[in-house]
């Protein structure tokens, strides 16, 4: 039997009333709920939560991982490339503003759907998409702004942390997991600063290793030597990753993560409370 959420039907954001109009995504770490007033505005509301049986248990986990990713998005909310954050939602929420578009997961499913193409095939670089020439140009711009703030964004395979706005415009959502490396001084500062330069070239190879799928005729030289796998990866996917997914497959066996955020997409929200 699945596992259902909570949330309001109706929220107050800076004075004005938003109506609740749809699941956006649906995970094993959180849901995302979105909002909308009478003017049109809308803002999506981030409820941290664990979708397994007796997972009420953890709340307060839930309440300490919200709190630090509303504290890691505080840091870049005023970088281009990062939808405006909103206030506080109790304990575990927070509301950030929503970006009409569509996520690269989604522009891949069509794409597969449409052209009937698998992940990895050549050809699905043939197929027009809905990202510009320069699209992952300007994601690496916001990417290494993020990096400016000695963060390490940690999440960037998932391809529905991605969107692709209305207007061709990247911009990166999520950041439950990043980590935050400050600087530190003398020798625990030069081992820091290497250990932080290895993490944010994982990031930039996912940066790269999306581009090869989907624009890989636009991939210079350099780009293709950084969109192969690191040894560090290597290692985290085979004593992380791996066992992690299996893990999460026995406790949530549903799906999650893009998954889910697709299944919502297109089915549409089967709630009674849609309006």
């Amino acid at each position: 039997m699945p596992i259902t959420r909570s949330y309001p039907p109706v929220v107050e954001i800076y004075g004005a009333e938003y109506g609740y109009e749809r699941i956006l995504k649906d995970d094993f770490f959180s849901v995302n709920v979105l909002y909308r007033n009478q003017e049109g505005e809308r803002y999506v509301l981030k409820l941290s939560d664990f979708r397994f049986v007796l997972g009420w248990l953890f709340r307060p986990l839930t309440g300490w991982i919200s709190r630090r990713e509303y504290r890691i998005y505080q840091m870049v909310s005023d970088l281009p490339g990062i939808p405006a954050l909103g206030p506080r939602y109790g304990r575990r929420g927070y509301f950030h503003r929503f970006i009409e578009g569509h996520t690269l997961h989604e522009i891949e499913k069509r794409i597969q759907e449409q052209f009937n193409v698998v992940v990895g095939d050549p050809a699905m670089a043939t197929y027009a998409t809905s990202l510009a020439p320069d699209f992952f140009d300007q994601l690496r711009v916001i990417l290494q702004a993020v990096h400016r703030r000695r963060i390490f964004y940690a999440d960037l395979n998932k391809r529905g942390n991605i969107i692709c706005s209305t207007e061709g415009k990247p911009f990166l959502i999520d950041f439950q997991i990043c980590l935050t490396v400050p600087v530190r001084q003398g020798w625990v500062g030069g081992l820091t600063e290497k250990i932080f330069q290895r993490l944010i070239r994982e990031d930039i190879y996912h940066l790269y290793k999306h581009k090869h799928t989907f624009q890989p005729q636009r991939l210079s030289e350099n780009e293709q030597q950084l969109a192969k796998r690191s040894d560090l990866n290597k290692r985290y996917h085979r004593f992380l990753w791996r066992p992690y997914i299996a893990l999460k497959r026995m406790i949530y066996p549903h799906g999650s993560n893009e998954t889910i955020w697709y299944k919502w997409k297109k089915e549409k929200d089967q709630s009674p409370r849609m309006p």
